[in-house]
């Protein structure tokens, strides 16, 4: 092969052109170092092509498909390739477009109790389809009830249209017919017009929720309405149980990082400030596990448990900047590097050293060109970690640190690079 270098994105598409079978990032990219396509010495070149590529199928011009948790291969090669899970992927794709047919053909007045249908299972509750006469354009009535406490009213109109979108005049229209203590959602099986997203979005007016042909198919699908879900038995092989039995040098980095990461006391944008604080007293000689403890609770009044500080305790060691042994808390050599220079940009390099995914999540946001959600986070992780999380919280974690050590930056649309 030849030895010139290429973008990962180019390395990514050769390597696909040439197999029968959908690859991980992660393979994808010990084949492209292997045979020279790309620069070795990037520090997490692992990261950097699962991000771009992740980035790029967002594109719809993009040449990757994605077939399967965390596998990929070329559009021009997808319907060739003898795959499970291309298999799989075509038969859900059929059936979503067999979908878009049914609710296209189906009777009005059926689609109504369809959607009512799927407003129960999302959980609306005392969901009604109103008559057909005299309803003044709304469809459904609904309550939305949000954590026990808040209880929204909510009028719906459902648009069975084939390729005429929303215009701003129906929202406008269902405020209209709508009363003060209540909110909007129209549901149609086409699109909105430009102007009919601004409308629903217009401040000092009441809210409307649109969902596109798109988005109500995702719904259906992810409650179940008119459409069944079969588990299907795959055997694959494990390969972190083998590589346990291979040597030190062969065996995953990314095994012997720490997978959780937690905040610091002393508020949400002065976790490194109190990490500092922690290091120096380490440095001074507070270093038994009680005293170190004792140190937390008289210097943040919101630190009450002496339990809770033991975790706080725990965070530099998971970091890799302390270590314990017979009883002591030490500095690590990186913990001394660090706490002499004081640079952020060294702390991010030795977090990213021993936090999984810590250097991935903040890979896969700078390559994004648009912000990056915390469903978009965890959906990255899960897919190429191995991860079971039900939570968002070590993805928020992750997320306030990377704010902290100032790499990142939190919109309303999501996180983006500073």
């Amino acid at each position: 092969m030849s030895d010139k270098k290429t973008s990962f994105k180019k390395a990514a598409v050769k390597i696909l052109e040439r197999t029968d079978k959908p690859m991980t990032p992660a393979e994808i990219t010990k084949i492209a170092l292997e045979e020279n396509f790309i620069d070795s010495t990037g520090e997490t070149p692992e990261a950097t092509m699962a991000a771009q590529i992740y980035v790029d199928i967002k594109d719809k011009n993009s040449p990757f498909r994605k077939v399967g948790r965390g596998l990929f291969t070329l559009k021009k090669k997808s319907e060739v390739l003898n795959s499970p899970q291309l298999i799989i992927e075509n038969q859900n794709e059929l059936t979503k477009e067999s979908l878009r047919k049914l609710l296209h053909s189906m009777d009005p007045f059926q689609f109504e109790y369809l959607s009512a249908d799927l407003l129960q299972k999302i959980g609306y509750e005392n969901v009604v389809v109103t008559k057909r006469s005299g309803d003044k354009g709304i469809d459904i009535v609904a309550n939305l009830t949000v954590g026990g406490i808040t209880n929204v009213k909510t009028v719906v109109q459902v648009k069975r249209w084939g390729n005429k979108k929303v215009s701003g005049a129906e929202i406008a229209q269902l405020r209209g017919s709508a009363e003060t203590d209540q909110r909007g959602l129209i549901i149609t099986t086409s699109d909105f017009t430009k102007d009919g997203v601004e409308e629903a979005q217009a401040p000092n007016k009441m809210p409307v929720s649109l969902v596109n042909g798109d988005k109500l198919v995702q719904l259906l699908i992810k409650y179940g309405v008119g459409v069944k879900k079969q588990d299907l038995l795959m055997l694959s092989i494990d390969d972190s149980y083998f590589q346990n039995f291979s040597t030190e040098e062969m065996r995953a980095t990314d095994s012997e990082k720490s997978r959780s990461i937690w905040p610091l006391p002393g508020g949400i944008d002065r976790y490194v400030e109190t990490l500092d604080l922690f290091l120096t007293q380490i440095a001074k000689g507070n270093n038994s596990r009680n005293g170190l403890s004792k140190w937390y609770l008289d210097n943040f009044e919101n630190v009450t448990s002496e339990g809770t500080t033991q975790g706080y305790i725990n965070v530099p060691k998971n970091m890799g900047l302390t270590q314990f042994s017979n009883g002591i808390f030490s500095l690590t050599v990186d913990g001394e590097n660090y706490i002499k220079k004081k640079d952020k940009e060294l702390l991010y390099e030795i977090i990213a050293k021993n936090i999984l995914a810590f250097d991935d999540v903040y890979e896969y946001i700078k390559t994004s060109a648009t912000p990056i959600s915390e469903e978009e986070v965890l959906s990255y992780l899960k897919e190429n970690f191995n991860i079971e999380w039900t939570t968002f919280a070590q993805v928020n974690f992750r997320l306030r640190w990377l704010e902290n050590l100032e790499k990142i930056v939190k919109t309303d649309d999501g996180y983006t690079i500073k």
